[in-house]
């Protein structure tokens, strides 16, 4: 049975998650520092508040978990790499870390993730999660069904939800559109 890992977005700037370029990819922010051991076939979901309620920005099967480097290296994800002279899209990827060959970690020129600080934090626990099926919906996004209320939770990850209600989530969400519906919520770069 696939396992469901839900928590709540801080801020949804297009960084984290990353649903550009055919893949929907989080490889930096709270799945990834609170160390999921999530395989493939399993999911992630993410809510922001707004105005009081939840609302459901993004969920992702994930197809595969690579360890930071192979991810930084692997060309399928090079238009992932930040490009701060490039439009808004390219400026938010997500794929700014690699290492050296005696293992130090080289955080590159991003526009969310400046400094030592999150260089710790984000290489602390090294992979990104990499999704081909997703439903990405930003500014979009809708207040999931109150049934669904409990599975959001509040500061980290949330991965033990009853069995029934996570399938039953999973097939909510299997009803919408697959892909991207809209620009994100908090992303500065982006005219409202």
């Amino acid at each position: 049975m696939p396992r469901l890992c839900t928590y709540l977005i801080t801020n949804d700037t297009g960084l984290a998650p990353n649903p550009y370029w055919g893949y929907c990819t989080l490889a930096v922010c709270t799945p990834n520092h609170q160390g999921a051991r999530l395989c493939c076939g399993d999911w992630i979901a993410g809510f922001l508040t707004r105005d009081r309620d939840y609302r459901f920005v993004y969920a992702m099967e994930v197809s595969e978990r690579l360890h930071l480097d192979h991810y930084f290296h692997d060309p399928r994800f090079h238009a992932k790499r930040p490009d701060l002279r490039g439009d808004w899209m390219r400026r938010c990827g997500d794929n700014f870390y690699s290492q050296a060959d005696d293992g130090t970690w080289k955080q590159h020129r991003n526009r969310f993730h400046i400094g030592a600080e999150f260089l710790v934090k984000d290489t602390r626990r090294p992979f990104a999660f990499v999704g081909t099926r997703f439903w990405y919906f930003g500014r979009d996004a809708i207040c999931p069904p109150e049934r669904f209320l409990g599975l959001v939770g509040g500061r980290g990850i949330r991965v033990k939800h009853d069995e029934r209600q996570a399938m039953q989530f999973r097939e909510w969400v299997e009803t919408h559109r697959e892909g991207i519906h809209a620009l994100p919520n908090d992303n500065p770069d982006v005219a409202v």
